[in-house]
């Protein structure tokens, strides 16, 4: 397999898991039309809020999740990939919470989970901070998965910020790194773009960035902007803060041949 159709959903997620399984299978049949081999969402997919309480109190475990179900669901009788980019959920005897990727292979078996390592523990105004800590179990396990015999690594969007993560998948060979993402707006406008690029470019692998986008509950803002960028650097799809479907095909190869050009990879 040299090329990979892949839909980038960006939408505009609720504080109730049942609507964000609407509202998603509604965009999963629109990406259809392109045929994908990949469907992507962003962090939380399942739930956005700004409500601690309310997040504590509403969010699903996996066996009740209904954003996982309709996904599982869905890749089984479409036979297609789909990673969640994220769905925050609780865990049996487990006071924490989890920020979960998931990849969902085309027989609609989980095929990997990533647990979000690094916490967004941030002041980035006196009107926002966020505390991920307080709220989350962060993971410990650098995770890839496969679509035939291309890699590709998980990682879920503060998880950007560390570099060291990106170079270990790249070192496992990992062509394309997922990084689903609910950005804030302040950082999402002075970062996101450039940061993006940077892990492409550094690593020699296409990112295949998606966001969040919108206002959502009790004051939430999400910056949007998915991204798909490849081992030079260059944007090759882009949308702005509003819900869409980025689909783009990539081209493999191009991995091998900057890799070639530029081998710092094996300079380390």
């Amino acid at each position: 397999m040299n090329k990979l159709k892949i839909s980038q959903v960006q939408f505009q997620a609720s504080h109730i898991p049942a609507l964000n399984a609407e509202t998603l299978k509604k965009s999963f049949n629109n990406a259809l039309k392109y045929k994908p081999n990949l469907i992507c969402t962003p962090e939380c997919s399942n739930i956005i809020t700004n409500d601690k309480k309310y997040l504590i109190l509403n969010a699903p475990y996996q066996n009740t999740c209904p954003v996982l179900k309709m996904a599982k669901d869905f890749a089984k009788k479409n036979k297609v990939f789909i990673n969640l980019g994220s769905l925050l959920l609780k865990v049996k005897n487990q006071r924490k919470l989890v920020n979960r990727s998931y990849f969902i292979n085309i027989n609609g078996d989980i095929k990997k989970t990533y647990d979000k390592i690094h916490m967004f523990d941030v002041k980035i105004n006196n009107k926002e901070k966020h505390q991920e800590s307080l709220l989350f179990r962060a993971g410990n396990k650098i995770t890839y998965t496969k679509i035939n015999n291309i890699k590709i690594g998980m990682t879920i969007c503060y998880d950007l910020r560390f570099p060291s993560l990106y170079r270990q998948l790249a070192k496992k060979d990992c062509s394309i790194i997922l990084i689903p993402a609910a950005f804030t707006k302040p950082t999402g406008k002075d970062h996101w773009e450039i940061l993006n690029r940077s892990r492409a470019i550094e690593n020699s692998v296409f990112i295949v960035a998606t966001g969040m986008c919108g206002n959502h509950h009790m004051k939430r803002k999400t910056y949007g902007y998915s991204l798909l960028v490849d081992p030079w650097g260059k944007i090759v799809n882009n949308t702005k803060n509003k819900p869409s479907i980025l689909n783009s095909t990539i081209e493999l190869s191009l991995v091998k041949k900057i890799r070639k050009k530029i081998p710092s990879l094996k300079y380390e």
